[in-house]
């Protein structure tokens, strides 16, 4: 019975526009009740808080969703086939509309944006938090300015505060003829806990691409489950805080 109440959550239109707080709550209230109440004439006590509810099993709740969750990762989907598959019709019409000369992750003022286009972006800050620049050769990725570092959340390198070149590529700190990391070069420029962080890194042949991944699976790519839970997660550490 769960299962068909979940299964009627409007997940398409979720996936395309931003559900209103009314909505989303009366949905909420609805999933509650049918499973709160014995019969659909009463009005039985809610034995526990709805946030407990959809809290994991591992951490004493039901693993019930959190509508406005779902709703965000769901756009945040979007956003992601937005910026990983450009060559996409789907794409190209809204680069052509809305970012043109920029990125669709660029904090950029459009003029009359569309409902969609502003659900989409919504999620921005959510999808950044995973966004990984996985290298390749490194020929593309900006060593200072770009998130490449795989810590707990993607990050930029950290310098040990020696004078740096602001435009190095990640290319330039592979030893030419190994075609592997330069330990003594990295040692140089790097604070020495990201060293050993860097020479992990697996590095490809110099045609091979970087490439844009997900931080938060094993895959690299985006999952609607990841993004649920990763909101979850920060939700609990703001709470903690």
């Amino acid at each position: 019975m769960i299962k068909s109440v979940a299964a009627a959550l409007p997940t398409y239109v979720m996936s395309c526009f931003r559900l209103p707080k009314t909505i989303t709550s009366k949905l909420t209230s609805a999933v509650a009740k049918f499973w709160w109440s014995s019969n659909s004439d009463s009005r039985d006590m809610h034995w526990m808080a709805w946030n407990k509810i959809c809290s994991s099993k591992a951490e004493g709740g039901l693993g019930f969703r959190n509508v406005d969750d779902v709703n965000s990762a769901l756009l945040a989907k979007q956003l992601w086939r937005l910026i990983t598959v450009p060559n996409s019709l789907f794409a190209k019409v809204f680069k052509g509309r809305y970012f043109r000369k920029s990125n669709a992750l660029d904090n950029i003022k459009s003029y009359s944006p569309s409902y969609g286009w502003r659900n989409m972006i919504s999620t921005r800050s959510l999808l950044s938090k995973g966004l990984l620049k996985i290298v390749g050769y490194g020929a593309s990725i900006s060593v200072w300015e770009d998130p490449w570092i795989p810590a707990q959340f993607p990050r930029l390198a950290k310098s040990n505060g020696s004078i740096f070149d602001q435009s190095l590529k990640v290319s330039s700190l592979l030893d030419s003829r190994s075609k592997f990391w330069n330990v003594d070069l990295l040692k140089k420029l790097f604070d020495p806990k990201d060293v050993p962080l860097l020479c992990a890194l697996p590095v490809g042949t110099p045609t091979k691409e970087d490439t844009l991944g997900w931080h938060f699976t094993k895959s690299g790519i985006y999952t609607i489950k990841s993004g649920y839970i990763r909101q979850g997660l920060d939700l609990m550490r703001l709470v903690l805080l």
